[in-house]
C-alpha cells in the first residue's frame, strides 16, 4: 500500500468491519421491538373487538329480541355483528397466545384467565339467547302461547270483560315495571276467577282450562325473566361480572406488556449504547493509526511548501527520507518545476497590479459620478419636458382665453380665473418639488431649525387649497389640539404639510373628507392627514415607502398628474428633522399619512 488511495481503502475496510456488528445488532433489535409492539397491538385489537361484541350483544337484548326475524331465522343484524366481532376477537386472541411473548409466565397466566372468562361468557350468552327464544315475543314462544290463551278468554263464558281487562292490566304492569307484586296480583285474580267458576264445573270447564293455561304460560315467562335477569340478577348480572373481570384482566395484561416492552427497549438501548461506544472507540483508534500513515507525509510536505512560500519561492522541495508514497514523490517533483516559473512571474505581476489598482480606483469613482449625474439629468429633463411643459401650457391656454375672448361673461371669467389660479398653484407646487428634489440630489439643502406653531402652517395650507377642495366637493377639517411648539425647519415642514394635503385632495372625490389631527407625546408632535378617498393596496404602500421608489406616481380621481417626487422629499425632510413618517391605508376606505416633529432639542434631533 504505497499510495494514498490504497491506505484510505484499507482504513475504510477496517471501519466497515467495526461497524458491521453494530449495524446487525441494531437491525435485529429493531425487529424484536417491532414484534413486541405488534404483540401489544394484537392485544388491543382483541380487546376492541371484545368490547364491540359486548355492545352488539347488548343491542340484541334491547332491540333484536323484539323483532320477528330473531325468532323466525335466528339471525339479525346485531346478532351477525356480535358473532363477527366474537370471531375476530378469537382470532386475535389466538395470534396473541401463539406469540413468542406469551411464553412469559405472567403473560401466559393472564391469557389463560382471559380465555377461561371468554369461554364462560360465551356459554352464558348462548344460554341467555336460548332462554330468550323460549320466552318468545308477541306470537312466538311462551309469550305467543300466553297471548293465544288470553285472546281465547274473550270468547268463552264465565269470565267477564272487566275480569279479562284486569288480568291484562296486571300482565302489562309486570312487563313494564318488572315488579313481582303484579305477578302475585295476576295469580291471585286468576285463582279467584277459577274458584268462582268451579261452582259450575260442567258449564265453565273450558274457561277454567284456558285460564289455567294462560296463568301457567305467564308464570313460565316470569320464571324465564328472572332466570335471564338484569344488571342486578340472573344471567345478565353474570355477563356484566365476567365483562368486568375481563376488563380487569386485560388492563393487567396491558401493564405487564408495557412493562416488558419498556424493559426490552431499555435493555436493547443499553446494549446499543455499549456497542456504539465500543465501535466509536475502535474507530477513533483505527482513524488515528491510519491517518498517521496518510497525514504525516502530507503535513511534512505542506510545512516545506509553507517555508518556501515565506522565502518568496527561494529553494526547492527535497524528497522526504523514509517515506515511500508515490503521490507525495510526484507532487514534490511537480511543485519544484512550478516554483521556477512562479519566481519569474511574481515580479512582473506585482508591477502590473500596482498600475491596474490605481486605474481601477479612478475608473470606479468616475463611473459612479457619471451614473449619478446622468440619473439626475434624465429625471430633471423628463420633468421639465413633460410635467412642467404641461402645466405651463395649461396656464398659457387659460391666459389666452381670458385675453382673446372679449365676450366672456363675468361668471365665465370667474370660472376661468379660478382654473388659472389652480393651474398656477399646481405649477408652483411642481416647481417647489422640482427645486427641493434637485437640492436634495446635490446635498445642497441648508436647514434652519427653530420653534414655530404647527397649527398655523396647517391653517395656512388649508386656506391655500380651499378653492381646490370646494371645486372637487371635498370637505376639509382641522381637529386643532393644544400642543407645544415644534422645533424643526419651518420651511421643510410647510413643504411636507402642503404636499401631503395636495396628495389627499388628489385622491378624493365629491363627498369625501380630509382631516388634520395633532397630538403630543414625550418630545414629539404627531401630525396626521387622513382622507376618505380611494385608498391604497399593501403593495402600493410598500412601493411608496421604499426609498428606492423615487418617481412613483399615479393619477388622481380627476386624472391629476404629479412628478412622483413629493413623498420621497417629504420623507427625506421629516427624517432630516428627527421625525418619522408612516402610511396606513385600505383600498376603498381612504388613507392616513402621519409624521412626527420634535418639540425641543433632543439628542436625536441634534444628531439628525
Amino acid at each position: 500500500m504505497n499510495s494514498i488511495r490504497g491506505r484510505i481503502l484499507l482504513a475504510f475496510l477496517a471501519l466497515c468491519l467495526l461497524v458491521t456488528p453494530f449495524v446487525i445488532f441494531s437491525y435485529s433489535s429493531h425487529k424484536k421491538v417491532n414484534r413486541a409492539k405488534y404483540f401489544k397491538e394484537q392485544v388491543v385489537f382483541f380487546n376492541i373487538n371484545r368490547l364491540k361484541a359486548a355492545s352488539a350483544f347488548s343491542n340484541v337484548l334491547d332491540t333484536d329480541t323484539k323483532i320477528d326475524s330473531f325468532y323466525l331465522s335466528g339471525s339479525t343484524k346485531n346478532l351477525k355483528r356480535y358473532k363477527n366481532y366474537v370471531g375476530v376477537a378469537d382470532d386475535a386472541l389466538h395470534v396473541v397466545k401463539s406469540s413468542e411473548f406469551s411464553r412469559d409466565t405472567l403473560v401466559s397466566g393472564r391469557l389463560d384467565a382471559i380465555q377461561r372468562n371468554i369461554e364462560a361468557l360465551q356459554s352464558i350468552i348462548d344460554t341467555v339467547l336460548a332462554l330468550q327464544v323460549k320466552r318468545g315475543f308477541k306470537d312466538f314462544g311462551l309469550e305467543g302461547n300466553m297471548r293465544q290463551h288470553i285472546h281465547s278468554l274473550e270468547n268463552v263464558d264465565g269470565i267477564t270483560l272487566a275480569e279479562n281487562l284486569m288480568l291484562r292490566r296486571h300482565e302489562k304492569d309486570f312487563f313494564l315495571r318488572d315488579d313481582p307484586i303484579y305477578t302475585q296480583l295476576l295469580n291471585k285474580k286468576s285463582d279467584s276467577i277459577i274458584q268462582r267458576m268451579s261452582a259450575n264445573t260442567e258449564k265453565n270447564q273450558k274457561s277454567i282450562d284456558v285460564l289455567k293455561n294462560y296463568q301457567k304460560s305467564f308464570n313460565a315467562i316470569v320464571s324465564l325473566e328472572r332466570e335471564i335477569g338484569n344488571e342486578n340478577s340472573g344471567y345478565v348480572r353474570e355477563i356484566y361480572a365476567l365483562d368486568r373481570k375481563l376488563d380487569h384482566g386485560i388492563n393487567q395484561l396491558y401493564q405487564i406488556v408495557d412493562t416488558n416492552l419498556q424493559l426490552l427497549t431499555n435493555s436493547i438501548r443499553s446494549y446499543i449504547v455499549l456497542f456504539f461506544v465500543i465501535t466509536v472507540v475502535f474507530a477513533i483508534l483505527f482513524s488515528i493509526f491510519f491517518s498517521g500513515h496518510i497525514s504525516i507525509p502530507l503535513q511534512r510536505l505542506v510545512t516545506d511548501m509553507d517555508y518556501i512560500t515565506e522565502k518568496n519561492f527561494e529553494g526547492g522541495l527535497m524528497v522526504q527520507p523514509g517515506i515511500n508514497v508515490s503521490e507525495i514523490n510526484k507532487l514534490t517533483s511537480t511543485y519544484n518545476s512550478l516554483i521556477a516559473k512562479i519566481r519569474h512571474q511574481i515580479v512582473d505581476l506585482n508591477e502590473n497590479n500596482k498600475a491596474l489598482n490605481g486605474l481601477n480606483v479612478k475608473l470606479k469613482e468616475s463611473e459612479e459620478e457619471l451614473k449619478e449625474a446622468s440619473r439626475v439629468k434624465d429625471k430633471f429633463f423628463s420633468i421639465i419636458s413633460h410635467d412642467l411643459r404641461g402645466h405651463t401650457s395649461n396656464v398659457l391656454s387659460l391666459a389666452k382665453i381670458l385675453d382673446e375672448e372679449s365676450a366672456l361673461s363675468e361668471k365665465e371669467k370667474t370660472v376661468f380665473t379660478k382654473y388659472l389660479v389652480d393651474s398656477s398653484q399646481n405649477l408652483q407646487l411642481l416647481l417647489d418639488n422640482l427645486l427641493n428634489w434637485a437640492k436634495t440630489q446635490m446635498n445642497d439643502h441648508d436647514m434652519s431649525k427653530k420653534a414655530f406653531h404647527v397649527s398655523k402652517l396647517i391653517e395656512g395650507n388649508m386656506t391655500l387649497f380651499k378653492d381646490n377642495a370646494l371645486r372637487k366637493g371635498v370637505a376639509m377639517e382641522f381637529e386643532n389640539s393644544k400642543v407645544s411648539k415644534a422645533f424643526a425647519d419651518k420651511d421643510m415642514m410647510d413643504f411636507v404639510i402642503r404636499n401631503l394635503l395636495s396628495n389627499a385632495l388628489k385622491f378624493t372625490t365629491k363627498g369625501d373628507m380630509v382631516t388634520f389631527r395633532l397630538s403630543e407625546k414625550d418630545n414629539y408632535i404627531a401630525i396626521s392627514i387622513s382622507d376618505t378617498g380611494v385608498g391604497m393596496t399593501e403593495k402600493q404602500m410598500d412601493t411608496l415607502m421604499n426609498a428606492n421608489a423615487e418617481g412613483y406616481t399615479t393619477k388622481g380621481t380627476q386624472n391629476e398628474i404629479g412628478t412622483g417626487l413629493g413623498f420621497s422629499i417629504c420623507k427625506d425632510f421629516v427624517e432630516r428633522n428627527g421625525g418619522k413618517i408612516n402610511i396606513s391605508s385600505e383600498r376603498g376606505a381612504g388613507s392616513v399619512f402621519s409624521f412626527t416633529v420634535p418639540t425641543s432639542l433632543t439628542r436625536e434631533s441634534i444628531l439628525s
